[in-house]
């Protein structure tokens, strides 16, 4: 287990900076380009690092929408984090209010004795736009 009272780099301060108040998933390059040519500049490998430390202290949410890229968002407060519809046309992610499978994560785990730290729910298909316009 790690340590929670371990010192925060500028490079992990910085990209968790980045992530904040978006209502959209950044991959590790968006988030570099964003903070290219800026104040607070970090390099790629160093967005790399931070991200993996950020995703190791459940600070922020790995997510892949099947573009072999993955994107990256401050977790939210569920201990699951967030679920998501995404699309894979045009790959818009749009992340679901509340937990949809809540009820069914207790009857599992009380069936089976099963204590559940966490999962990881993700829909994959059209949205509205893509499918029209197929």
């Amino acid at each position: 287990m790690m340590n929670t009272q371990q010192r925060w780099t500028r490079g992990q301060r910085t990209v968790l900076d980045a992530l904040q108040d978006k209502d959209h998933l950044l991959s590790a390059q968006e988030i570099y380009s964003q903070l290219r040519d800026t104040p607070q500049e970090v390099g790629l490998a160093t967005v790399y690092r931070a991200l993996e430390m950020l995703l190791a202290r459940g600070q922020v949410q790995a997510v892949s929408v099947g573009d072999q890229q993955t994107y990256y968002q401050i977790k939210s407060n569920h201990r699951h984090g967030s679920h998501h519809l995404i699309c894979t046309h045009c790959k818009r992610v749009i992340a679901l209010p509340a937990c949809p499978v809540r009820e069914l994560e207790s009857q599992l785990s009380q069936q089976h004795r099963f204590s559940i730290d966490y999962h990881v729910l993700d829909f994959f298909g059209l949205c509205q736009a893509c499918a029209n316009r197929a």
